[in-house]
Order: structure tokens, then sequence, then C-alpha cells
């Protein structure tokens, strides 16, 4: 690997481990619901303890 695409690859790594640092320490959220793609909804509070990463992602 060229030192540019490392530098790359350890600044992702670094930004990424100080994220979920700081999550550790994040306050709660409210509670809501999501639908599902298959019409079921699901709730924050079904996950209380857990870690959860929610992806917003948008195809066009």
């Amino acid at each position: 690997m060229n030192n540019p695409v490392r530098k790359i690859m350890f600044t992702t790594l670094m930004i990424s481990i100080l994220l979920v640092a700081q999550a550790v320490h994040a306050a709660p959220v409210p509670d809501f619901t999501m639908p599902l793609l298959d019409g079921k909804s699901v709730a924050l509070k079904d996950f209380r303890g857990k870690p959860v990463l929610i992806n917003f992602f948008h195809s066009k």
C-alpha cells in the first residue's frame, strides 16, 4: 500500500474509534418508532441497553 492510502485508512480508523468512544458517553435519546420496508414497525425501546446504529440511506 502506498503512503496516501495508509494515511486515509489510519485517519478513518481513528475517526471511527473516536465516534464510538463519544457514543459510549452519549445522553439517552427519546423513544421513537420507525416503519420497516416490510410494513412492520420497530421501536427504539426494544433495543434499550444495547448499542444501536441507525443508518438513513438514500438512493436515487
